[in-house]
């Protein structure tokens, strides 16, 4: 299996750290040490924490949308403060770093086009046909669902069921960085074309433009 189609998400961050931990990469204020302060928040032991920083660091100072975020410090700052657009941000973050991330929420989109409940099996079975079905599925899907859900954008009415909560980003930047997401895992595509039939962008609740 190559490089790209590796798994890669390991360990679940609570979107408090991680909107804490984009703060502090924002304003130019963070370190390994402060991360490590973060992570002993929510977990203990040498081996977890240590774990932790790294998955912080990955969607933050590691991550794909980090100089886009950068430039527009302020309005992603002033954003964080709006529901929906902090929604977005943090679920762009998680999904331009991992494909995994960026594929079980298409592949949700996808589903959630024609039905109001996707089950868990469903999505193991779907996901296991590119990246196997071997332990590390179940252990990424413990992650990236419960992200995507504390981020606000997926809902579990019951253990097993999810739903999905759309959203309508009221800032540009939160846009801008959700759309650069879906450019990193389709590069080949044009940005001059809104590709708003994509399962994708089943979670937005109105078309850009029209919000």
């Amino acid at each position: 299996m190559s490089e790209k189609t590796t798994i890669g998400l390991r360990q679940r961050i609570p979107m408090s750290l991680l909107e804490m931990a984009l703060t502090a990469v924002l304003s130019g204020d963070y370190s390994r040490e402060y991360f490590a302060e973060l992570a002993a928040t929510e977990y203990n032991g040498q081996n977890r924490i240590a774990k932790t920083v790294t998955a912080i660091s990955q969607l933050t100072d590691q991550n794909p949308l980090i100089d886009l975020l950068r430039e527009n410090k302020d309005e992603v700052l002033l954003a964080l403060r709006n529901r929906a657009d902090r929604t977005l941000i943090l679920s762009s973050l998680i999904i331009a770093k991992f494909e995994f991330a960026y594929d079980i929420f298409t592949l949700l989109g996808k589903y959630f086009h024609v039905q109001d409940q996707v089950v868990t099996s469903l999505i193991t079975q779907k996901m296991s046909q590119k990246y196997g079905s071997n332990r590390s599925l179940p252990n990424a899907m413990n992650c990236a669902l419960p992200m995507f859900i504390e981020a606000g954008i997926l809902h579990r009415p019951k253990i097993g069921y999810f739903e999905i909560r759309k959203v309508s980003p009221c800032s540009d930047i939160a846009r801008r960085a959700f759309d650069e997401a879906f450019y990193i895992w389709n590069p080949g595509l044009s940005r001059n074309i809104k590709y708003f039939s994509n399962p994708y962008y089943e979670y937005i609740n109105q078309y850009y433009g029209e919000v």
